[in-house]
């Protein structure tokens, strides 16, 4: 999977789960294989994947 440029600096941004909003960093983007796209976003250390509709800009 191609993964798009990644910011020169990480981004705040918050993301959505389980209903509430965490607050994370923008690590990169990619297509994800069902054609979604996605953000690479770094919590406390965790790196996850996540759906960008579930990802907003602090």
């Amino acid at each position: 999977m191609p993964v798009a440029t990644s910011p020169a600096r990480p981004t705040a941004v918050q993301v959505r789960l389980g209903g509430r909003w965490i607050a994370g960093q923008e690590l990169g983007r990619r297509t994800g294989a069902a054609g979604a796209d996605e953000v690479l976003v770094s919590h406390h250390g965790h790196l996850v994947w996540v759906d960008e509709q579930s990802v907003r800009e602090s």
